[in-house]
């Protein structure tokens, strides 16, 4: 409500836009400059798809981050962009244009702004450190770290993510096929690491301290 409550009260023109479970949005080079998208409430990530099929990952996204592409620099005969929603999810709109730093109605919501870069910089960072490592079962133990911590539910000893995930998604975003997740996901659940259920699409970590020591599957 921070930035519907600031943009009302500056007399600030936006838009909201409600994306479902699995909804996304293209970005190509008719992007404006001059907007900014704030996420207000969600989890989403944020990919890079080339033409020749192939795609990365850029970031997994939630509330309070910013997403703002410079669309001069984007090659549309070369790739685009892509938001997916992995749950029902709300963006607020608005242009850059609208804001001034002479007006002190402006001021707060400018600050939160730079927040929002800030937060969005270390979204960045923590999928880099996640693509960084060479095996993906690595990736995959990171990206389920770092769900538990976004959308984390502790219960009775146990943390179950509380976003639906398919093997599908998690291929996606750490830049490997369905198979090869499906192999380490049924590796962690007979170790009883962690437990994934194919119905819900839901993950829960059994033994975290398991889960950060995981060095190796047969």
């Amino acid at each position: 409500m921070k930035w519907l409550n600031q943009l009302s009260t500056s007399r600030i023109s936006f838009y909201i836009y409600k994306l479902n479970q699995n909804d996304a949005i293209i970005y190509d080079d008719h992007l404006s400059n001059k907007q900014y998208i704030i996420i207000i409430y969600g989890l989403l990530y944020l990919e890079k798809i080339f033409k020749n099929n192939e795609s990365m990952c850029l970031a997994i996204l939630t509330k309070n981050t910013l997403i703002q592409l410079n669309s001069k620099i984007m090659r549309r005969d070369q790739y685009y962009y892509k938001l997916v929603s992995l749950n029902t999810s709300y963006l607020i709109s608005f242009y850059s244009s609208n804001l001034s730093i002479k007006n002190k109605k402006h001021i707060n919501i400018l600050i939160n702004i730079n927040k929002s870069y800030y937060r969005t910089l270390l979204k960045y960072e923590k999928m880099i450190h996640i693509l960084t490592h060479k095996y993906i079962k690595y990736r995959v133990i990171q990206l389920i770290l770092l769900l538990a911590q976004e959308q984390g539910k502790i219960t009775n000893n146990k943390i179950t993510i509380t976003t639906q995930i398919t093997q599908s998604i998690i291929g996606s975003i750490v830049g490997s096929n369905k198979n090869t997740i499906h192999k380490i996901i049924n590796y962690l659940k007979q170790n009883r690491i962690i437990n994934y259920s194919n119905k819900k699409s839901e993950i829960t970590i059994i033994d975290l301290i398991a889960l950060n020591k995981f060095k190796s599957i047969t």
